[in-house]
């Protein structure tokens, strides 16, 4: 029957049916690129700042922990200088689960969270606990609590920021693998469709 029709209207027809494909290969590039646009968005601006935000805290851990053996360490206004240190890093560890705890909306998150918040208040009770003996002079007891409860205290508060860390990194490398596998689906019916329009 198609070979019955006229040249021109065969022509038309044909033109037409490639005018769908390209339609239908901007369509398939447009919706999956905005897609990609989503996942990506996603990557940068939600779950790869959580993990940034959570290191921040294991940083400011580290800081406080030597900011504390430095205080027993040092005398008089050096060792007051290493105390006076300590409130800068424990706003910034505020502020950084603050800015998680607005941010995690999944139950697994959440529930990470909560036990570094747990962790953290254990630790803070211990630190103030060891500032009392230094303040005392009950260096003899302070040494004992540094190197016992208040180290046990810290190492449970980092594993607990580690853990939620893990779990940050999983979705970031979840969400990675999903971006590259839309793209090569894209890409594969982009070339199907390109393929079907130069046949025609």
């Amino acid at each position: 029957m198609f070979a019955n029709m006229k040249i021109g209207l065969r022509l038309a027809l044909g033109f037409a049916a490639v005018l769908v494909l390209l339609l239908a290969v901007a369509a398939v590039g447009y919706t999956r690129i905005s897609a990609l646009n989503v996942q990506v968005e996603g990557l940068v601006n939600d779950k790869f700042p959580k993990t940034v935000a959570a290191n921040d805290v294991i940083d400011s851990i580290n800081v406080i922990a030597r900011r504390l053996r430095n205080a027993y360490i040092f005398k008089d206004a050096e060792s007051a200088k290493e105390v006076d240190a300590i409130p800068e890093q424990r706003k910034i560890i505020s502020d950084r689960l603050d800015k998680l705890e607005k941010t995690i909306t999944s139950d697994e998150g959440k529930a990470l969270l909560k036990k570094v918040q747990e962790a953290r208040k254990g630790y803070v009770d211990d630190q103030d606990q060891f500032l009392s003996l230094l303040k005392a002079n009950k260096r003899d007891d302070a040494v004992a609590m540094l190197s016992g409860e208040l180290r046990k205290s810290q190492t449970d508060y980092i594993k607990s920021v580690t853990d939620l860390i893990a779990l940050q990194e999983s979705l970031v490398e979840k969400a990675g693998k999903e971006a590259e596998a839309m793209a090569d689906a894209a890409e594969r019916m982009l070339i199907i469709l390109a393929a079907a329009a130069a046949a025609l």
